[in-house]
């Protein structure tokens, strides 16, 4: 039942977005009623919450299989790819992703990506280590801080709002020169 609550939910979302969510709506989504809808989660922002958690958990472990792959490629490539597989994560899980960066009450999602960004923070540190190991501590926390939040940035815009003509794969390259160039470059 709740999977069904779920993914009511992101239909409802990807739909009418966070405002025009109800949990009336979700209810009617599911094929359930309300009152069993209220069995499982207390509120709208619960049913996102639970959304949010599976993408979460969804996303990561596709970010995982990208990760583990990318460890065999050039430096560049590699980058790309993981880049790559987070833009189309971004585009599978669009309808809570989407809620999360645009409609959500200020402060109410925090972080849009914390699981994911802790995920390529981790994998970001190993790469700069290995490839810039005369990097101070703080200097690869700061270089990590800044390439994280452009690299997310970059494939959220990638993912969600691409203007016409402009190509998603020029886009995805640029960005892992970038953040290759902003990783590695001498202090």
């Amino acid at each position: 039942m709740t999977d069904t609550l779920i993914d009511a939910t992101a239909r409802v979302l990807g739909d009418v977005g966070y405002t025009g969510a109800s949990t009336n709506r979700i209810a009617a989504e599911a094929g359930v009623s309300v009152g069993s809808l209220y069995r499982y989660f207390s509120d709208k922002d619960d049913l996102i919450g639970s959304l949010r958690e599976r993408s979460s958990r969804l996303m990561t472990d596709a970010l995982t299989e990208a990760l583990v792959s990318a460890t065999g490629l050039e430096l560049g490539p590699g980058v790309r790819h993981v880049l790559q597989a987070l833009v189309q994560q971004i585009d599978e899980h669009r309808a809570v992703i989407g809620a999360l960066v645009d409609e959500m009450p200020l402060g109410a999602q925090g972080n849009v990506l914390p699981e994911i960004e802790r995920q390529l923070s981790q994998y970001v540190r190993l790469f700069v280590v290995q490839h810039a190991p005369t990097l101070s501590r703080g200097e690869v926390d700061a270089r990590i801080y800044l390439a994280l939040g452009m690299a997310l940035n970059s494939c959220l815009r990638i993912a969600l709002e691409l203007p016409d003509g402009l190509d998603a794969d020029h886009l995805l390259d640029l960005t892992a020169e970038l953040m290759v160039a902003a990783l590695l470059r001498p202090e």
